[in-house]
């Protein structure tokens, strides 16, 4: 069974995710959203993490 979630405790990672912002075309976002449900991840979010964390990235 899932960890339920509490405000301000990492889930994944033990860190809090920050909000960011960064502009994207209407194409790039929807290849991402395509390459997330691919790789089985839960979002552009999971995708992007594990991607600059250096992690395998045909499964998240």
């Amino acid at each position: 069974m899932g960890q339920k979630k509490v405000r301000g405790v990492g889930q994944d990672y033990h860190e809090v995710k920050l909000h960011i912002h960064i502009v994207l075309t209407p194409t790039a976002k929807q290849l991402l959203l395509e390459r997330v449900k691919e790789r089985g991840c839960r979002s552009i979010s999971d995708l992007v993490e594990k991607w600059a964390r250096g992690e395998d990235t045909d499964f998240c």
